[in-house]
């Protein structure tokens, strides 16, 4: 089977995990900014990596354009946010939002812990993230908000990797 990485990110935490996993399934990586045209149609399965900025993919136009060609394949999507896993319902929202129907089922969706490394963004998102922070009630995020955290780790690919290989070999048993 034929998979390819294709993300689109910002301050590196997407890419960082795109290589990771394009070096453990053996596939070619392919950042979306840089080769705006893919040819789909040789791939069996898709691994797409966005971030999330404002609530919103940055590959969410991507997604919509390339709707129609990854909708018959195995799309396995990650996102790269700072939200907890345990925010399922803001998850949800989110994917409602920025994913066409039927590109990825919410069983390969995959969402991973970023980083936010102040000195590294935009003014824009310096300010953005301190009125996030002079909004926010919740001390310990108030605190990353203004002082930057990372949580991106090889491991944090685990499980996207066990339903790619497990896709994978269950496809080729039957072919």
């Amino acid at each position: 089977m034929k998979g390819i990485v294709i993300y689109k990110g910002k301050y590196g935490a997407t890419a960082q995990y795109a290589a990771w996993l394009g070096e453990a399934r053996y596939l070619p990586v392919i950042d979306i900014e840089q080769e705006k045209t893919v040819d789909l149609t040789k791939y069996d399965y898709v691994i797409a990596g966005s971030p999330v900025y404002l609530g919103k993919l940055l590959a969410r136009d991507w997604l919509r354009r390339n709707a129609g060609v990854l909708q018959p394949k195995k799309v396995f999507l990650f996102v790269v946010c700072g939200s907890a896993n345990k925010e399922k319902h803001k998850h949800d929202k989110m994917m409602k939002e920025n994913v066409p129907a039927g590109v990825a089922e919410s069983d390969e969706i995959f969402f991973l812990p970023g980083r936010v490394v102040i000195r590294k963004l935009s003014w824009f998102d310096r300010l953005v993230l301190k009125i996030g922070a002079y909004l926010q009630k919740d001390p310990a995020k108030k605190a990353q908000m203004l002082h930057g955290f990372d949580r991106v780790k090889r491991e944090n690919i685990n499980d996207i990797i066990k339903n790619v290989l497990h896709f994978t070999t269950t496809e080729d048993v039957f072919i």
